[in-house]
């Protein structure tokens, strides 16, 4: 999987805010909230971690199990896909 987008992820008032650059033009295409876990998960997909690397952060940030964690990853995958946000 690879972002389409440079994301920029920034905590505002105890939420996140993402804003979705494209890397060819530096426009601003999106801008979006997010919790959380997917503040965590959009951040570690942009250092270049794979998704079990990524389950291992959840894992230990948070008291849940792998498998909640394993779906938890790749429905925002999921999301980011069907946005158009991920190829």
């Amino acid at each position: 999987m690879k972002l389409k987008y440079e994301f920029s992820i920034q905590e505002v008032a105890d939420k996140f805010v993402a804003v979705a650059k494209n890397p060819e033009t530096e426009t601003v295409e999106h801008v979006f909230n997010l919790n959380e876990t997917g503040a965590l998960i959009l951040q570690a997909l942009q250092d270049g971690k794979d998704v079990a690397e990524i389950v291992d952060l959840l894992l230990a940030e948070y008291d849940i199990e792998i498998q909640d964690a394993e779906k938890e990853v790749n429905a925002f995958i999921d999301s980011l896909k069907d946005n158009g946000w991920a190829i």
